[in-house]
């Protein structure tokens, strides 16, 4: 399916769910603007015709971002999808690589220096390759180093003479040449951008699972600020829970207990080369007080041992599909009806 019809398609599915909440609530009177949808983001309006407008159209947006498996899921406008990718998207990209290199995973590179006594604290540059069987391959490229350093670096080798009478494999006997060097770990993330990226990635997530529904939602006000924002400490608490939830609890979910945590739980996989790591991020509910969550997650989870039992209800998962337009209003009533009583 080439990129126009699945943004049609996307548009379609968004633009009747907001259509059904309108044409059943007090907007039906006050908004008479086209058949179109909302950029989950920013919060603009779009019909059918911004799709392939000229300045800041809607755009198909891949969330997770696409280097970390994503798919074009959901759409957003040219600006807010091009400001997150330049400002947070490749933050988490950058940590997760980071990860993978410096625990020597396959299929992982770590780009660094090399330091010992012969270059007088001056680095050569160097890529380290970990190859998909486990074997590291160094390379040291001569056009990027100083080449007075470089030389230096390579003539501080030593020879060494294993005698088959000491060691066990006879092929490893003889002279060999031995290089001693130290090297740099990789540290070029923001740790803070990289966790407004998951803030991010699960915000859209529950979009894409609710739509309108979810962003109408007074309390996922701080985060879209955040999202818009991430050179500021908006969000001064965690939003992420460290469990080790059951693959069977991907996507997004609800913690109805306990009650002071109670939120949208979103769980979602990043995939590198290397590895794949599974997060766990809250959202705002949709009942008054639900915005203290991180506050929350902070005094109950960030003390002591830091654990407590959770409970976590999948009926977003299982129950709710934004297709079906004539059950749009059964999340809130089921949180009304149900997780409330919690």
């Amino acid at each position: 399916m080439n990129n126009k019809k699945r943004k049609e398609i996307l548009f379609k599915i968004y633009s009747e769910n907001f259509k059904f909440i309108k044409d059943n609530s007090s907007l039906k009177d006050n908004f008479d603007k086209g058949f179109g949808c909302f950029c989950p983001i920013c919060l603009n309006y779009f019909v059918k015709e911004d799709l392939e407008a000229k300045v800041n159209p809607l755009t198909l947006e891949h969330n997770p971002p696409q280097s970390l498996g994503g798919k074009s899921s959901i759409l957003t406008c040219k600006k807010c999808n091009s400001d997150a990718g330049h400002k947070i998207d490749n933050e988490i990209l950058t940590a997760l690589l980071e990860i993978d290199a410096l625990h020597f995973k396959p299929n992982s590179e770590i780009k660094t220096q090399f330091y010992n006594e012969s270059t007088d604290g001056k680095g050569v540059n160097a890529k380290i390759k970990i190859e998909e069987d486990g074997k590291f391959l160094i390379n040291i490229d001569t056009k990027n180093n100083n080449p007075k350093i470089h030389k230096k670096f390579f003539d501080s080798e030593v020879q060494e003479y294993n005698s088959p009478l000491f060691i066990n494999d006879i092929s490893k006997s003889g002279w060999s040449k031995k290089l001693n060097f130290t090297f740099d770990k990789p540290n070029k993330t923001n740790e803070r951008l990289a966790s407004i990226s998951l803030l991010k990635i699960a915000y859209l997530m529950a979009f894409e699972k609710l739509g309108h529904l979810y962003i109408f939602n007074k309390n996922t006000e701080i985060i879209r600020e955040q999202i818009k924002h991430p050179e500021k400490e908006i969000i001064k608490n965690p939003f992420w829970i460290t469990y080790q939830f059951p693959d069977n609890l991907l996507g997004v979910n609800i913690i109805t207990k306990p009650r002071e945590l109670r939120s949208i739980l979103v769980i979602f996989n990043l995939k590198t080369k290397s590895d794949s790591y599974k997060i766990s991020i809250c959202l705002p509910g949709f009942s008054e007080g639900d915005e203290k969550i991180y506050e929350n997650i902070k005094d109950i989870l960030c003390q002591g041992n830091g654990f407590q039992n959770i409970e976590v209800n999948n009926y977003i998962n299982s129950e709710y599909n934004i297709k079906d337009i004539e059950k749009t209003f059964r999340l809130v009533q089921f949180w009304e009806s149900f997780v409330e009583k919690q």
